[in-house]
């Protein structure tokens, strides 16, 4: 089941929370404060946060999260590094690609009083890196999660992957990206 924040209404998805808020941070800090607090979501074990032009597989992604323990505070997604060849760098998970987190890592984040916004306009994902840092929550890097479109990367690469996701939708159609990366993938079932 999906629920979906948005600052826009929509008659095609039901928006579970309206944001009316500007700027990333403030509005990814709210969706975890709500994940909290959302009686309709206290049953659940994962959150995905990714961009409004992220295509995503969502088959592939509960295969990969059934390798992982729900009840650890998990963040998943590709990894990227600020500053990390000083004292004062991070790792952070790209945004974009999109950002996995368990339960556990959802309340330790708000509850540690240890995470906050600089500013509304603060860039969610580094922000929520250096939380993650702070509160001594492992990244785990995964190759299948893609901040950029399938022609940025190298096809011999992708040829041996089954992405996860990937990001923005500039000079290109989204729905061929679909068909090409996940459609298949969306078919298989597993039931017997």
């Amino acid at each position: 089941m999906c629920f979906f924040f948005s600052s826009h209404l929509s008659s095609f998805f039901l928006i579970l929370f309206f944001l009316i808020f500007l700027g990333h941070c403030k509005k990814t800090f709210s969706i975890l404060v709500r994940i909290l607090r959302e009686p309709s979501l206290s049953s659940k074990s994962w959150f995905l946060i990714l961009d409004d032009d992220t295509i995503i597989s969502i088959t592939r992604l509960r295969k990969l999260l059934a390798c992982y323990d729900p009840s650890e505070a998990v963040a998943l997604g590709e990894r990227y590094g600020y500053g990390v060849s000083t004292s004062t760098g991070y790792d952070y998970i790209t945004g974009g690609g999109g950002m996995v987190l368990s339960r556990a890592a959802v309340e330790a984040i708000i509850t540690s009083g240890q995470c906050s916004c600089p500013r509304n306009d603060s860039p969610d994902d580094m922000i929520l890196g250096m939380c993650l840092q702070n509160l001594n929550i492992p990244i785990t890097h995964s190759p299948f999660f893609h901040q950029a479109r399938p022609d940025d990367y190298n096809k011999d690469l992708l040829a041996l992957q089954d992405p996860i996701s990937f990001h923005k939708h500039w000079m290109i159609d989204p729905i061929d990206v679909y068909q090409t990366w996940f459609a298949k993938a969306a078919q298989f079932h597993d039931e017997l």
